[in-house]
């Protein structure tokens, strides 16, 4: 193995440890979701589950988190009208978040952005395509980044670089 490839390694086995800084607000969770757009919305469902497609300057947002792209599509259930699914894309869709500890954010871009609960109940944003992730602590730019926000985990895939500050409290 080439030093470089060795180098890429060893970045991206520490992106799958790393945290954000802090997890996001955990009462993020509770809020209502709110979302608004100043194109054309529509409503259909299929299967049990209800999509609601929304165009232009569309915002989601969640307590603290925020998410905003060209375009978006929220999924939930006709049974439980629980949400389970939101994929936001843009030019590019952006995501913030509020953390737990002292007010820092973190905040990410990608051409496209999953929002959603994991099998653990855990809420994951998944950013793909020309995808950043950055918080005080840390920065990371891959062609994938699913982040853990409750776990303070993130996986990354494909081309990645960074910049991590050690001893930032």
């Amino acid at each position: 193995m080439s030093g470089p490839e060795r180098a890429r390694l060893l970045a991206c086995s520490m992106l799958l440890c790393w945290a954000a800084g802090a997890p996001a607000l955990e009462n993020d969770s509770e809020q209502t979701i709110e979302w608004s757009a100043d194109g054309n919305s529509s409503m259909s469902t299929e299967s049990g589950v209800r999509r609601l497609h929304m165009t232009e300057n569309v915002a989601i947002t969640q307590g603290s988190l925020e998410i905003h792209g060209d375009e978006a599509l929220l999924e939930y259930s006709t049974d439980t009208n629980e949400l389970s699914r939101v994929t936001v894309q843009g030019a590019p869709a952006r995501y913030r978040q509020a953390l737990d500890d002292d007010g820092g954010i973190v905040s990410g871009s990608g051409d496209t952005i999953l929002f959603y609960e994991d099998e653990d109940g855990n809420t994951v944003i998944e950013l793909v395509g020309n995808a950043d992730i950055a918080s005080r602590d840390m920065n990371t730019s891959c062609e994938t980044i699913l982040y853990v926000t409750e776990l303070e985990l993130i996986r990354a895939s494909g081309n990645c670089a960074g910049a991590f500050t050690p001893g930032n409290d």
